[in-house]
């Protein structure tokens, strides 16, 4: 599998604007740890390809173009405040009833189309530029839709050890998933504890107002 993202390669980032892209990776990543004001959350990854930008990597000896790749992290909710929703809806043109939004399956994207509107953002010491995506737009009318290069991939987090991952999956995804509550309590199941009350009380009580 190609690189998921521009991030720590040595490849020219994304360009700016808006892209084809066509989604054939979601990957639960688990609770990612608390982030200065922000709670821990359980995240999912989902990723695209863009069809449209390439680069050549060398494979057995020889060289081949592959698209490019880009990815979004979200707050596993569809809570109507929450921003996997907000983008969902772009995506689909329309919004969910409350029945479809708590019973919707991420998994259900892998081979859609849509285009991403990638924007640049510079590191805070200025010496990089990453591209991330800015926002999401259903495909534009009469283009054709694409199947997915990659091949596609659907990751859920075992609920039991041990904690295997496909095939493919590049290294820095797994060490982000290795770094989610579930797989230190999976891999250390003496660090399992109970929930407070207070946890208890909270779960599903999720504001999520703030960027991801």
């Amino acid at each position: 599998m190609p690189k998921a993202t521009n991030k720590g390669s040595d490849y020219a980032p994304t360009p700016a604007g808006v892209h084809h892209a066509v989604c054939y990776a979601v990957i639960d990543i688990g609770t990612q740890p608390a982030f200065g004001s922000f709670p821990a959350r359980r995240k999912v990854m989902i990723i695209w390809e863009l069809p449209d930008e390439r680069f050549e990597i060398i494979k057995d000896g020889s060289s081949m173009s592959v698209a490019r790749a880009i990815n979004k992290e979200y707050t596993l909710s569809t809570d109507k405040k929450s921003n996997l929703r907000k983008d969902l809806i772009a995506w689909r043109g329309r919004d969910f009833t409350e029945d479809e939004a708590a019973e919707f399956d991420v998994a259900k994207l892998i081979g859609a189309n849509c285009q991403l509107s990638v924007v640049h953002k510079p590191s805070a010491d200025g010496s990089k530029i990453y591209a991330n995506v800015g926002s999401i737009m259903p495909l534009a009318k009469g283009a054709k839709k694409l199947a997915p290069e990659n091949p596609t991939l659907v990751y859920d987090l075992p609920t039991e050890p041990p904690v295997e991952f496909p095939a493919g999956m590049p290294e820095w995804i797994q060490n982000k998933i290795k770094n989610s509550e579930e797989y230190v309590d999976l891999v250390n199941p003496h660090r399992r504890k109970e929930p407070t009350e207070a946890e208890m009380a909270n779960q599903g009580n999720v504001n999520e107002d703030v960027p991801f």
